[in-house]
Order: C-alpha cells, then sequence, then structure tokens
C-alpha cells in the first residue's frame, strides 16, 4: 500500500467532542463521562492490519474486559511512527437505561481519543464506529492493539458483528 499522509487527529477529535457532548448529556456516571481531546498532526501510513468477526461476546463486568474475536491485532512497526485505526461493531447493553464503556489500548496504554471511555446506551443492537488515535512517534518493533468494553451498571452487554483497523508505519 502507497503511503498517504492523513490530518487524523483534528478530525478525530473534533468529531469525537460534537458527538460526545451532544449526545451524552443524559449520562449521570462522571467516571465515564469523556474529556475531548485538542490536537492537531499529520501521520503517513504504510501499513493496515484488520481482524472481522461475527460471533457474540458478551460480559456484565462493569471492570473492562478483553473483547475475544477480533478484538485484538499484534503488528511490527519497521520504524518509528504514528498508529491509529478504526474499530465497528454491532452492539448493545439488554439492559434498558444502561451504556456500553469502550477503550482501545496499545501495549496497554489508552488511545486517544478513548482514554476516557467511549460510552453509547442501546437496549437493541446497532452499529457503532469509532476513530482511535494511538501516538505519532510509535517506536519500532511489536505492538499490540487491544479492545476492551464493559457494562456501564452490570447489564449485559453483547458485541455482534465486529471489524478493527490499525495502520502503523
Amino acid at each position: 500500500m502507497a503511503s498517504r499522509a492523513v490530518a487524523l487527529v483534528p478530525a478525530l477529535t473534533l468529531a469525537a467532542s460534537s458527538w460526545m457532548s451532544a449526545s451524552h448529556a443524559g449520562i449521570t456516571d462522571a467516571a465515564l463521562r469523556p474529556v475531548p481531546a485538542v490536537s492537531a498532526g499529520s501521520c503517513s501510513f504504510t501499513k493496515r492490519e484488520y481482524a472481522a468477526a461475527n460471533s457474540l461476546d458478551e460480559s456484565t463486568s462493569e471492570n473492562y474486559v478483553n473483547l475475544k474475536d477480533a478484538g485484538s491485532i499484534a503488528f511490527t512497526q519497521s520504524k518509528s511512527g504514528c498508529v491509529a485505526g478504526t474499530f465497528f461493531a454491532n452492539a448493545a447493553n439488554i439492559a434498558t437505561g444502561d451504556h456500553v464503556g469502550l477503550q482501545v489500548l496499545l501495549d496497554g496504554s489508552a488511545c486517544a481519543p478513548l482514554s476516557n471511555g467511549y460510552i453509547f446506551a442501546d437496549s437493541e443492537y446497532s452499529s457503532h464506529s469509532v476513530a482511535f488515535f494511538c501516538g505519532a512517534s510509535i517506536g519500532p518493533g511489536k505492538h499490540t492493539i487491544q479492545v476492551q468494553y464493559r457494562s456501564g451498571f452490570g447489564g449485559n452487554t453483547q458485541f455482534f458483528q465486529r471489524t478493527l483497523q490499525v495502520d502503523h508505519t
């Protein structure tokens, strides 16, 4: 894949902060309320990895748990550079009024803008997608992206169809 420059962070943070402020006004758990991040830059990516699954993954845990099938990607970064990606899923929290917290980790550290949790609420399966940015100066070597999720108030959180995509140098 040819190298391509992307002004990634401004679009992610603007979209995330606009969406979060409008959609989550009713969420009362302050620990789950995302804090908007603002930064700017550009990145060149040379590789793309992806994983997809349509198996059921569910939990009632209020602590983050790893999403199993298509919930992680291990990759090797050839030189220092950017790591970013997208995650798409059909998900729900079966308990009415409950919600789902989501975070994406690079080698155990949260990626932006998800460092304070991405939240959606729905008692029916619906499609959700989020873009994430892990950093512009990620060193060469082996790395792992891991998607984690949790139930807001202990309801049965379910993921069905999902795709994880990671772009890197």
